[in-house]
């Protein structure tokens, strides 16, 4: 068996001692599960588009898990989730056949107050209304 320095032993030892707390340590942090439906009830709501000069007007609301939207007094389409974000959706109404892409935006308190609409290279922001109570 080869000899080690004591320095070597040490660091050996160190080393061996740090991997196995880190093991045994697990995670930190535990990542809580996502709820959807209370982010999608977080966007549901009507939001104020300004559209070169005309104002629209698009109602997102949640159901069975799902987001659905259209501009008001038309028939509301499923608008489906981007893979890996919780706030990025996409969808391509069959009226239109153009791809639409909705990123909702968390203001400084974290709440959920704009949406932006990107679509044959524009960009709209939507301003959420508030609730009426």
């Amino acid at each position: 068996m080869p000899k080690c320095s004591k320095s070597s032993f040490l660091m050996i030892s160190l080393t061996l001692i740090l991997m196995s707390a880190a093991v045994s340590a697990g995670p930190q942090t535990q990542d809580k599960p996502v709820d959807i439906k209370k982010i999608l009830g977080e966007i549901a709501g009507d939001y104020d588009f300004d559209i070169q000069g005309q104002g629209m007007v698009i109602n997102f609301f949640e159901k069975d898990g799902k987001l659905f939207g259209a501009p008001v007094g038309e028939t509301p389409e499923e608008i489906l989730p981007v893979k890996g974000s919780l706030l990025k959706f996409e969808v391509t109404p069959s009226n239109v056949g153009q791809l639409y892409e909705l990123e909702f935006v968390r203001n400084e308190k974290g709440v959920i107050d704009k949406c932006i609409m990107k679509a044959g290279g524009m960009e709209i922001t939507g301003i959420k209304r508030p609730v009426k109570k």
